[in-house]
């Protein structure tokens, strides 16, 4: 819910960068409530860089997700 809210704060298209960020945004495209892209994460000498996510929408199951929990 903590990415959904951040989402929701931001003009959309909004990027979402940093790993963690990212896995929140794959939740909650699984769940239905954000439509975004994702794209794979790219190998490094390192290991692996997750690039941004590009979330282009808020489903109306999201929206209602926000009312029905809102923050405190």
């Amino acid at each position: 819910m903590l990415v959904l809210r951040e989402i929701a704060a931001r003009p959309l298209p909004a990027m979402i960068a940093g790993g963690g960020h990212v896995d929140g945004v794959r939740v909650l495209v699984a769940a239905g409530l954000v439509k975004a892209t994702i794209p794979p994460p790219s190998r490094t000498m390192d290991g692996y860089e997750q690039l941004p996510a590009m979330v282009t929408e808020i489903t109306s199951l999201g929206r209602m997700m926000l009312r029905r929990f809102p923050l405190r």
